[in-house]
């Protein structure tokens, strides 16, 4: 069963409570997955900046002293906790997301390595980093339209948007703009492209996700519980 809450600007915001077993569902988290890793690790590699996350992670990292990887499984540990004390338990898709998306960007930037991404051209690397953020912002649709449960971060944006009863664009945007300010005060690794990742997310979450939503899910009543506000 699933417990959905309809939000003003999305439409159905899905809270999973118990894993959904369709192979389109599946379908739609495991391509999600890869779509964002390989994403990431294009954007990280053509350096025109990485998501607000990333940025955050980098400055928490620079200032604490800790490995990459140490701060980036506590600080999604907190998220974890945070969105489920606000009313989004993690799901399946959580653990899949957080241990795939990882091993798909380490593979990704393994292949840009071995093609010599550093002595490409200028217009080579922003035409990288642009479909880098196409397949990013694919993959994260596919992921939220599974239903299946997102990753640490997204999960916070899913219990912003459920207890502010806005859309998860309005949610993405406002946990991408903290992340995004807690990265310049930490002095955390960012350029243009994390400004233009912060608003174009949200957008695409908002104006695209309904859509992919109907699509792995074309009987939109099945499983779903109205819940009240």
């Amino acid at each position: 069963m699933t417990r959905v809450r309809r939000n003003r600007g999305v439409g159905l915001l899905t809270v999973p409570v118990a894993p959904l077993r369709s192979p389109r569902a599946w379908t739609s988290l495991i391509l999600g997955v890869v779509l964002v890793g390989a994403g990431l690790g294009l954007m990280i590699d053509a350096d025109f900046g990485v998501s607000p996350a990333d940025a955050l992670i980098t400055g928490l990292s620079r200032t604490s002293g800790l490995s990459v990887g140490v701060v980036l499984f506590s600080l999604s540990l907190l998220m974890v906790i945070a969105a489920w004390a606000l009313g989004i338990a993690p799901a399946i898709g959580t653990l899949v997301c957080f241990v795939g998306i990882a091993i798909v960007v380490d593979l990704t930037r393994a292949l840009t390595a071995a093609l010599g991404i550093a002595g490409w051209s200028l217009a080579a690397l922003i035409a990288t980093w642009i479909l880098g953020l196409a397949m990013f912002c694919a993959g994260v649709m596919g992921i939220f339209a599974s239903d299946l449960g997102t990753s640490p971060y997204d999960q916070l944006v899913r219990a912003v948007a459920l207890r502010t009863g806005r859309s998860l664009g309005f949610g993405r945007i406002v946990v991408d703009a903290m992340a995004l300010l807690g990265a310049l005060a930490l002095g955390g690794s960012w350029g243009i492209g994390t400004v233009v990742i912060l608003l174009v997310v949200p957008v695409t979450l908002n104006l695209v996700l309904p859509r992919v939503h109907r699509i792995v899910h074309p009987s939109r009543e099945d499983g779903l519980v109205p819940t009240a506000r």
